[in-house]
């Protein structure tokens, strides 16, 4: 797959088990997402040895600020694919395919606090899984349902 496809291919990898994306729950896009990055790889992204961050995951939770005219204050749990193309330089060359959960905020979910973990390696996946479906973050958003589902597709 090239990077500029990743978006379409996760898409055809969560219509193929008869998902809806805006039907997801974040337990069900982090295992399609996990599933996508062990199997579907970047064949233009930027080689660079055991830790590949040329196509890596970065799971992310907290609070987003509320910015008037713009945006509420909401909690969100993400899971995004950063790719670095071999073709490009710079922040030109960093894309990012982002799957995000959006809920109010309640005091529980404020708590949490904000974080993020990286996986930048295949054979990291396995702990890197473990730590996200064990994640207080995951474990209070379960039956909770998100006020917006997001699948992004950007430069950076």
């Amino acid at each position: 797959m090239l990077i500029a496809e990743s978006e379409g291919k996760f898409r055809t990898l969560i219509a193929s088990r008869g998902k809806d994306p805006a039907s997801l729950s974040p337990d069900e896009a982090l295992a399609l997402a996990f599933e996508f990055f062990e199997v579907v790889r970047a064949d233009d992204a930027l080689l660079l040895g055991k830790q590949d961050m040329g196509d890596a995951l970065l799971f992310q939770w907290g609070i987003y600020p509320a910015f008037e005219g713009f945006n509420d204050e909401y909690f969100y749990l993400d899971l995004t694919r950063q790719f670095i193309s071999q073709a490009e330089a710079d922040d030109d060359a960093i894309f990012q395919l982002m799957c995000t959960f959006k809920y109010c905020p309640s005091d529980q979910l404020k708590e949490l606090g904000s974080g993020n973990r990286w996986c930048d390696a295949l054979d990291a996946l396995p702990i890197f899984k473990q730590f996200a479906f064990s994640h207080p973050a995951l474990i209070a958003l379960r039956g909770c349902k998100p006020t917006k589902v997001e699948i992004v597709f950007t430069g950076v």
